[in-house]
């Protein structure tokens, strides 16, 4: 073997070592395409976009977000099974829809819960880990929990009861088992539908009644077909950003930590904004004509007393953890006293 051959041998070894260690940094990127029934546009998709476009600039492109918004992929549930079939690597979606996967994930959205914004602060200090370490024994890697606001009852007609509410033909989102079971222990049969069809199930008249935040109901135009508000919060409403954790732990160490940390501090923003946002969609719906409708005290009774019986009937579904709720219950009773 010639001088000239050996030189060229090694040579062409150095190079194929050379290719062999770009190789991993290569294989390591990763899309993760993510859907939600959010609308493009609005404050939620501007602040998840810029928080991908970070992500995307602080892993030098291994990590990139492609976000589906406005619910193209189909109703949270919907979502969900995509995520496990592997079309999706995760979604945006309420926190009712883990009921039957992390029962943990329901505490903050049992009826009545919660009397004021600083109530739920107090507790998610305690709670937030629990639901975020069930939901990765499930398969699932929170990235960022936001709150999303009090939902109040929305009709075309007043509601200050039950029996109101009986007389009303009243959604409910599919596969939320929380608020279906709320809805049938006051003697309603709720129309369970997707999110996707609700503004034309209102139009049509199928639904005259929902239960929603303010900003939910005008970013979805739904305020459009409803006249009245029960004036009287309902549940809270908590949003999340998971992944499959499959798709998640190919990720490299260094980079998740990245995309934990600006996702994480996305989402805490996005809960502040959303308190404001709250307060200006109320005053916004009052100027529109809505009437927020203020409770006796007897009707306020009767409700609190149809949550009681329809948190008791979710422990017998084995819905929310027990234990973990009373322990969330003294809390809140020894902050209240």
């Amino acid at each position: 073997m010639t001088p000239l051959v050996k030189l060229l041998l090694r040579s062409c070894l150095l190079m194929s070592i050379g290719l062999a260690a770009l190789l991993p940094n290569f294989a390591a990127a990763t899309t993760l395409k993510i859907a939600t029934i959010a609308p493009d546009g609005t404050y939620w998709m501007k602040s998840m976009r810029r928080a991908a476009a970070d992500i995307k600039s602080a892993t030098e492109g291994r990590v990139k977000i492609k976000f589906f918004p406005g619910g193209v992929q189909g109703s949270d549930q919907s979502v969900l099974r995509k995520m496990r079939i592997r079309q999706l690597q995760g979604g945006a979606v309420a926190n009712g829809i883990f009921a039957n996967i992390s029962p943990s994930a329901q505490l903050y959205s049992l009826p009545f819960t919660f009397q004021t914004l600083e109530e739920l602060h107090a507790v998610r200090k305690t709670f937030d880990p629990i639901i975020i370490n069930d939901l990765a024994e499930a398969g699932y890697t929170v990235l960022g929990m936001s709150e999303a606001g009090f939902a109040y009852m929305m009709s075309s007609k007043e509601i200050r009861s039950s029996n109101d509410m009986r007389q009303r033909k009243v959604w409910s989102p599919e596969g939320d088992i929380v608020s279906q079971v709320t809805f049938e222990k006051g003697g309603v049969d709720p129309i369970l539908l997707p999110i996707s069809d609700v503004y034309t199930s209102l139009q049509t008249g199928l639904v005259d009644t929902i239960a929603v935040n303010p900003t939910t109901a005008i970013a979805l135009q739904w305020h459009t077909k409803l006249n009245y508000a029960t004036d009287y919060p309902l549940v809270f409403l908590m949003g999340m950003l998971v992944v499959d954790s499959r798709a998640f732990n190919k990720i490299a160490d260094a980079d998740q930590l990245i995309v934990r940390d600006i996702m994480g501090k996305t989402f805490a923003a996005m809960s502040q904004q959303n308190a404001q946002d709250e307060i200006n969609a109320r005053q916004a719906l009052e100027q529109n004509g809505m009437q927020f409708l203020a409770l006796s005290d007897a009707d306020k009774t009767q409700w609190a007393t149809l949550a009681e019986q329809a948190i008791n009937a979710l422990a017998e579904k084995g819905v929310y953890p027990v234990t973990q709720f009373k322990a969330l219950q003294d809390q809140l009773n020894l902050l209240r006293q």
